[in-house]
């Protein structure tokens, strides 16, 4: 492959593998608590946890090549208010979806005898499809997921902030702000957060389960695409036109107030 082709595509193949490793353990943890044979009160966390270090090692996967955001929903946000290139959002969004549809994918193969001996009812979906989407009441999910999304991806533009003392960190520091937006607002079901991780998987699902994952929970399927969107993009806009902006007030303040004391 010329390098031409292959400067211009690496972005796309990080956001890809990126968006991979993510749905690799988030969904492989949230499997393994399906599967399991006895139930836990920890489980919650354990998906949560899960979760957040699938967005850290994904980032970590693709941030240097492709600024890591392994999320439609950030690289929406990021397009809107951070300068990222509008002729890329839709390779983005591609490549994620189609890295958490391959991640799904992956993880049915590691899980396939035991989602396949999970007891299947006489009518409804077979229980291994919430190994791979999310599910809520509409209402319910369309305030959980604005909202985490919002928690979310405000920590995400402060945390990358150039100005930002975890920068350094800032694949770590995300992830565990996704454990937090899922510990304190998930569903049993979780959170999608994102919505490649759920239309991904979901698709993959539709294939090997039938098209009924998207009439699930009154075509609940739109909730988890278009809340997270919502939430991050107002989170974007809390934190560049009111929290940046007052920050960078303030130390112009304080630079103006050095000045006049210098010139006393």
């Amino acid at each position: 492959m010329p390098s031409s082709i292959r400067n211009i595509a690496a972005p796309y193949w990080a956001e890809f593998i990126g968006t991979l490793v993510l749905t690799v353990v988030g969904l492989g943890v949230t499997a393994q608590n399906l599967t399991s044979a006895a139930t836990s009160k920890t489980e919650g966390l354990s998906s949560s946890l899960g979760w957040g270090l699938g967005v850290t090692l994904g980032i970590w996967t693709s941030e240097h090549v492709s600024g890591g955001h392994i999320n439609p929903a950030v690289t929406i946000a990021r397009a809107l208010f951070s300068g990222f290139p509008a002729s890329r959002v839709v390779g983005y969004i591609a490549a994620q979806t189609l890295g958490a549809f391959t991640g799904a994918l992956l993880v049915w193969i590691n899980f396939a005898r035991a989602l396949a001996d999970l007891p299947t009812p006489e009518t409804g979906l077979n229980p291994a499809v919430y190994a791979f989407v999310t599910a809520n009441c509409t209402g319910a999910g369309l305030i959980a997921e604005t909202t985490a999304a919002f928690v979310f991806v405000l920590a995400v533009f402060a945390v990358t902030d150039n100005t930002s003392s975890a920068k350094n960190i800032a694949p770590l520091a995300i992830g565990l702000a996704f454990s937090a937006a899922s510990l304190g607002l998930s569903s049993p079901l979780m959170l999608a957060v994102n919505p490649a991780r759920d239309f991904g998987p979901r698709i993959f699902a539709a294939l090997v389960y039938g098209l009924g994952v998207f009439g699930d929970r009154s075509f609940y399927f739109w909730v988890p695409i278009a809340a997270p969107v919502v939430g991050a993009a107002a989170g974007a806009f809390v934190y560049e036109w009111l929290v940046r902006r007052d920050a960078e007030f303030q130390h112009t303040l304080e630079e103006g107030q050095r000045g006049g004391e210098g010139g006393a």
